[in-house]
């Protein structure tokens, strides 16, 4: 899982810099500030997903379909979670704006890396594995099945 948690940092770290490079030459093209940065989150959430796709979680052997939407939601789960955490501490002026910012961010990384590791990118079950598995050596026309008694009056 150390290894597992090194690459999600290490691409984390990637789509990071891809968020804040194209959002800063966004910007310096005049492109109006949301808009920028919503051009670059969806960059870096691509960038991210290719990522944790074929380096993180490459032992995973998941549809890519299934885990972009779950991945989605994961992603926009942690972002919303940064958003109120960061608003929160920020209201509470306990904390600089810096440290506010590291700790909702990383706390928004941990639960952006859980959701994906339990959930985005799991494999439903084993490779190989049936999810019916037939055994030729069950008889299904003598297997009985629990339905309720009528008496005969």
């Amino acid at each position: 899982m150390l290894k597992q948690t090194l690459r999600f940092g290490m691409v984390g770290l990637l789509a990071t810099f891809v968020h804040m490079i194209i959002g800063f030459l966004l910007i310096q093209s005049n492109w109006q500030l949301l808009v920028a940065n919503m051009l670059a989150f969806a960059t870096a959430f691509l960038v991210s997903f290719v990522g944790h796709l074929g380096f993180s979680f490459a032992d995973q052997d998941v549809s890519p379909l299934s885990a972009l939407r779950k991945f989605a939601v994961a992603a926009l789960t942690g972002f919303a979670c940064n958003e109120t955490l960061l608003v929160a501490l920020l209201s509470q002026d306990a904390v600089s704006d810096t440290i506010a910012l590291w700790v909702s961010t990383g706390l928004a990384a941990i639960l952006t890396f859980i959701l994906s590791r339990v959930w985005a990118f799991r494999t439903s079950r084993p490779v190989g594995v049936d999810a019916f598995p037939i055994r030729p050596d069950i008889n299904l026309e003598r297997v009985a099945i629990n339905r309720p008694r009528i008496r005969q009056l």
